[in-house]
């Protein structure tokens, strides 16, 4: 009962007041400075790691990667204003002539599938210009494999989902790009 209190308070202070909206974000913010930054010693240490093995095993790398901004794909205090998404890994181009990327993860540092999206996210930083490129998607799924095999991350989870799922997208990449190798 006190529910629909609640509600019906809210509905009328909506409709005197006004309900606040979410504004589409202006093409001069840019999104990195919209989500929760990860500032952690022992991701940075991995993303180092894992930059390090992608230009030795896998160089040149398309662009010259100079910094590279870690986010978790939640808004942050700026972010709460506009109508953007949330919960996502992705590589972002932020400026390719200064060699500034954004790496957005979709879970934070404490998730058992941290560090295998981080690394593959890292292994997009060897061509950041290709995107919806299915090849390049089974690259990063190797590279990932691979870095967190090498840095002592369990791959496992990853592995048994994409031998279990022969539709996803991302198990065919991998697989198509296993057959490659």
């Amino acid at each position: 009962m006190q529910r629909v209190y609640i509600f019906i308070l809210l509905s009328i202070t909506c409709l005197l007041v006004g309900c606040p909206a979410l504004t589409k974000k202006p093409v001069a913010v840019p999104y990195h400075q919209l989500y929760q930054t990860i500032e952690d010693p022992e991701v940075q240490q991995f993303l180092d790691a894992g930059l390090q093995l992608l230009r030795r095993v896998h160089g040149p790398l398309e662009f010259s990667v100079n910094e590279v901004l870690l986010r978790h794909s939640k808004k942050n205090g700026n972010g709460y204003r506009y109508a953007i998404v949330e919960g996502f890994s992705l590589t972002e181009i932020v400026d390719a002539e200064a060699g500034i990327f954004a790496i957005y993860i979709s879970v934070p540092p404490s998730h058992r599938e941290f560090y295998l999206l981080l690394a593959h996210e890292i292994g997009h930083l060897k061509q950041p210009s290709l995107v919806d490129d299915w090849a390049m998607e089974g690259f990063c799924m190797l590279f990932s494999q691979y870095l967190c095999g090498q840095l002592g991350h369990d791959w496992s989870i990853w592995e048994r989902r994409l031998h279990a799922d022969s539709d996803d997208p991302y198990a065919r990449a991998y697989r198509r790009a296993l057959r490659q190798r």
